[in-house]
This record gives structure tokens, C-alpha cells and sequence, in this order.
């Protein structure tokens, strides 16, 4: 639970990568030491943190601690639904914001983009972008959804695809900032987030 906390979590960062007193820690998290002394005995009690001794100084010993891994690992399984979510989705709504954000930049900075509107039966309709072969080479932008119909092999082949298609641009250090987004999942079995969506198909 103090895991999937992001609030716990981040006072907790200090410990992973090197062992710190109280006060060491809230220098590095550039807080106070009241708030570090509140989450220290907690991590402590759950074995999030080892205590590895004190540190001897002038006047009183100050304990030294430790988290037991320099990465904790939990079973995505093991869980409980509501604090996954809520942990990974935040993260992920934050970075489709940012890229939301600069792909509306670059499509109103162009002049040439047109959408299209069409239905092919009622209350059924699709929006899309409307450009020439030519544009879409010449484009520096991408966002594409796409229902697509595979076998296992054929999604695990494409998974990898993409991976190493991404990973062939990583470390260029360009003039410009972009992010990457790319994703494949199998359709879910419980719609749980998006019970309530009316996706045709």
C-alpha cells in the first residue's frame, strides 16, 4: 500500500539509491525534517526500510537507513485494482496531456491539414485526417488508432517492431523535444475504465 502511495513513494526515492540519516534524506528531497520523521518509522515498520546502524557524530548518534533493494518489485497482480489505477494512470493521463498539448500545436501550425466527416451508417461516424501521401511523409507528427485483428504471433511480432523502431531513435540528442507514444493491448475482456464508452466495432 505505502508502494503504490506516490505521495509515500517520494519520500521514499532517497533510500533507494543510497543510505541516508533523517537528515540527510530531507536535504536531498529539499524538505523538512518533520515530514521525513513522519514517513520513516512506516517504511521501517513495513521492511521498506532497514535500519544499518548510526551514524556517530558530534552529540547524539543519528540512525542510518537503507531500503533492502535499489528497486522494489511487487507482482502487478498482487495489486488491489483501485491503487494501480489510480498510480499508473496518473502518470500515464500527465505525459498523453503533454503529447495532446504538441500535437495540437503542430496540426494548427499547418496550414494544409483538413478533417473529414463521414458516416456510413446511423449514429455511427468517423473523423479523420484528410491529407495527401506526400504531406503525411513530409509531416513531423503522428497519431494514429487502429482496431486491428491479429494472432498472437502476428501482436507479439508487432510489439517487438515497434519497440525497436522507437529504440533505433533513442539517444540522438536533436534540437527538438517530441514525445513518443506507441501502444498495443488486445482488446479487454472488462471494460472497467471504459464501460461506458460507445466504441463501434
Amino acid at each position: 500500500m505505502l508502494l503504490t502511495d506516490l505521495r509515500a513513494l517520494k519520500y521514499l526515492t532517497p533510500f533507494l539509491s543510497a543510505a541516508h540519516t533523517l537528515s540527510s534524506a530531507a536535504n536531498a528531497l529539499e524538505c523538512s525534517t518533520s515530514t521525513v520523521a513522519y514517513w520513516i518509522p512506516r517504511f521501517v515498520r513495513v521492511g521498506l526500510l532497514a535500519h544499518l546502524g548510526d551514524q556517530s557524530r558530534a552529540g547524539m548518534a543519528m540512525p542510518l537507513y537503507r531500503a533492502p533493494a535499489r528497486q522494489l518489485v511487487v507482482p502487478f497482480r498482487a495489486l488491489p485494482f483501485d491503487r494501480r489505477v489510480a498510480m499508473l494512470d496518473s502518470g500515464r493521463m500527465r505525459v498523453l496531456r503533454r503529447f495532446l498539448d504538441g500535437l495540437d500545436e503542430a496540426l494548427e501550425r499547418d496550414n494544409s491539414i483538413v478533417l473529414g466527416f463521414r458516416s456510413e451508417v446511423p449514429k455511427s461516424f468517423a473523423i479523420e485526417m484528410v491529407e495527401t501521401d506526400e504531406h503525411k511523409r513530409a509531416r513531423t507528427y503522428n497519431d494514429g488508432w487502429q482496431t486491428l485483428e491479429l494472432s498472437d504471433d502476428d501482436a507479439r511480432q508487432l510489439s517487438i517492431e515497434m519497440e525497436a523502431l522507437v529504440g533505433r531513435f533513442v539517444g540522438r540528442n536533436g534540437p527538438k523535444r517530441y514525445i513518443a507514444h506507441y501502444g498495443l493491448a488486445a482488446d479487454a475482456r472488462h471494460r472497467w475504465r471504459s464501460a461506458t464508452d460507445d466504441i463501434p466495432g
